[in-house]
């Protein structure tokens, strides 16, 4: 392992990067309603000219909505079919055709429902005459006309795979299948024959879209639309679906459009109960559009704010272009405007009076799926301060007399998007650190006990004898989630008692990662500090989160930062998902990147004694 940087050189290292800042900084005091921050365009000269072939042609068009067909349990499977969509209720066996326009649907299937029950997949021929089903191993092609029949299921075989199958997709070429089974993805003849397989993108059930040359596949685990080509199985790009659990995918009318299958909480009421009120749990299933995000060359331009300094601090952002010549490198999709409240309301639990109090609380980042358009001040003005290249509102409180109220924060309306990466370990093979980020992100800056014992031992097992840095990253996360249970703890304690304890909350995971990354020579640092309720059908309304939250940013050199969640992928088991390795669902608001989020000139008293935080969101519109 590289040796730990001891000190911080006194005079930072400066680089030229005039794509480093997107953000129009608020300099100066901040006090009305105007005060605003823009948005930069991303540089023209990464984006492309034209987007590929296999592109969803509608892209993110005019928002479109978001169709729960009453009467169905569990949706699996999803086509388009003139103008209405087709979906499998494999709990009843119902088929629906669903009027995306008007959310009416029908049954087709009134007398073959029981012999649909538990099949999974579902495509359609394209005479427009024929639908496909499998169930396990077996093939089924029914006539259109024959749905509203009652026949018997197994009179229309034609086929049988050579392993259990979920996704069915019909091709000029053949047939499509996934198998959770053989975690392959399968190229049948229409009897069922093996022609090709290749390795399945994701570690749960997924469905399939054979369209052209490529392969849509959704992932119920990973949260994740896989673009495949379909000659190869080479990965082309990836997208997050906005909602958990895809259980079908199709292209109609130019738009990608998901099915979901999962489960909701909700407040169950019994009048006859002497506790009325209840948590409960029921299923949730629906069909919404993946709304991509056009790149910005191709997008109306937004308000130009000023040009960035051609100085910078050093640790500049690093804006990698979104298309390669072999692949998509990051994708943008379902993005919300929210506006965001952070409010500090003093109330000491032990009164005092202090001459003079100040307040730091960091404001929103900008980066490639967060814009930030507007900050305002709440309750009294501040003024803009830079640390480590990000904006830090300062509030000058003055004199606090024993058992004064007052309330102070910001308002800001950010934009966020799912963002999902595809890079690979050949893409930063032999990658060197620049010293700057060495000496800034490679020391022990946060109580993380990186000369612990068992916090250097932990670091050698993790990697092992890897050297590539994005293998290393894979590598040390593995172990944490196997080291490490999720529970949430009343305070965060340092990585070689989490080690020891076993399990952590997210804060004490994002310890321990950054420990053993920091020791592998990986610059890595904390991101927070809040995530949006995931309601995005609840627009307008108040929402709270329950808790705060962290994440990590680790450096790929050549490409920047990229996120990774602390704890929500551990499942338990291995093999771990990778939904949120170099991904981020649209919920998070980026917040105090490395340094922190809420400082207070007083020493006396913790932030927590004197002040109670209130944190909401509003989703104001969709993207």
């Amino acid at each position: 392992m590289p040796p730990v940087p001891q000190s911080v050189p006194t005079q930072s290292a400066r680089l030229r990067n005039p794509t480093a800042d997107l953000g129009h900084r608020l300099d100066g005091n901040v006090s009305g309603e105007d005060s605003t921050a823009l948005v930069l365009q991303i540089p023209s000269k990464t984006q492309p000219d034209r987007l590929p072939p296999w592109w969803p042609a509608a892209g993110a068009s005019s928002p479109s909505p978001l169709i729960r067909p009453l009467g169905a349990s569990a949706l699996e499977g999803l086509i388009g079919w003139g103008d209405h969509l087709l979906t499998l209720d494999r709990s009843w066996g119902y088929l629906f055709e669903v009027d995306p326009l008007t959310q009416v649907h029908r049954i087709l299937n009134p007398h073959l429902a029981v012999e649909l029950r538990d099949t999974f997949a579902l495509s359609g021929d394209p005479d427009g005459q024929h639908l496909w089903f499998s169930r396990d191993r077996q093939i089924f092609r029914v006539p259109w006309s024959d749905l509203g029949q009652g026949h018997h299921l197994a009179d229309y075989q034609v086929g049988m795979a050579p392993y259990l199958i979920e996704g069915l997709s019909v091709h000029p070429q053949g047939l499509y299948a996934t198998s959770y089974q053989r975690e392959k993805v399968l190229h049948l003849d229409l009897t069922g024959e093996l022609i090709q397989e290749f390795q399945a993108p994701g570690v749960g059930r997924e469905q399939i879209l054979a369209q052209g040359e490529v392969l849509w596949i959704s992932d119920r685990v990973e949260e994740t639309i896989y673009v495949l080509d379909r000659s190869t199985g080479a990965e082309l790009t990836r997208f997050l679906t906005a909602y958990p659990c895809p259980t079908g995918i199709t292209l109609w009318q130019g738009q990608l459009w998901i099915a979901y299958a999962l489960e909701e909480t909700f407040i169950r009421e019994n009048p006859n109960d002497p506790r009325p009120l209840s948590v409960s749990i029921r299923n949730k299933t629906l069909i919404a559009p993946l709304r991509i995000k056009l790149p910005d060359r191709l997008t109306p331009p937004l308000t130009p704010a000023p040009a960035p300094p051609a100085e910078i601090p050093a640790c500049p952002a690093v804006y990698l272009p979104q298309f390669g010549a072999d692949r998509v490198r990051y994708t943008l999709c379902n993005g919300y405007r929210v506006e965001l409240t952070y409010l500090e309301e003093i109330d000491q639990q032990e009164p005092q009076t202090y001459e003079q109090l100040e307040w730091t609380i960091a404001l929103p980042c900008n980066s490639l799926r967060q814009r930030v358009h507007r900050v305002v001040p709440v309750g009294q003005p501040f003024q803009i301060q830079h640390q480590m290249g990000q904006q830090v509102a300062h509030f000058d409180l003055g004199q606090l007399q024993a058992g004064e109220a007052r309330v102070f924060g910001w308002q800001a309306v950010i934009d966020l998007y799912n963002i999902k990466y595809l890079l690979q370990p050949e893409d930063v093979e032999d990658a060197e650190i620049p010293l700057d980020l060495q000496f800034r992100y490679l020391q022990d800056d946060d109580s993380l006990a990186m000369d612990a014992q068992i916090v250097q031992d932990a670091a050698r097992e993790a990697i092992s004898r890897e050297t590539n840095i994005l293998r290393k990253m894979l590598s040390i996360r593995e172990f944490v989630y196997d080291r490490l249970s999720y529970r949430v703890t009343p305070r965060i304690e340092t990585p070689d008692v989490v080690l020891r304890r076993g399990e952590g909350s997210c804060g004490e995971y994002v310890g321990l990662l950054l420990a053993l990354a920091r020791l592998n020579g990986i610059p890595c640092r904390t991101v927070g500090r809040y995530k949006c309720p995931p309601f995005p059908e609840l627009k307008q309304v108040p929402l709270f989160p329950e808790y705060n939250h962290v994440w990590i940013e680790f450096y790929l050199p050549g490409w920047g930062w990229v996120p990774m969640e602390s704890n929500p992928d551990d499942l338990g088991e291995r093999p771990y998902p990778q939904r949120f390795f170099m991904g981020l669902p649209w919920t998070h608001a980026e917040i105090a990147k490395g340094i922190p989020f809420e400082t207070c000139s007083i020493t006396e008293a913790s932030i927590g004694e004197l002040a109670i935080n209130h944190v909401q969101f509003r989703i104001l519109e969709e993207l």
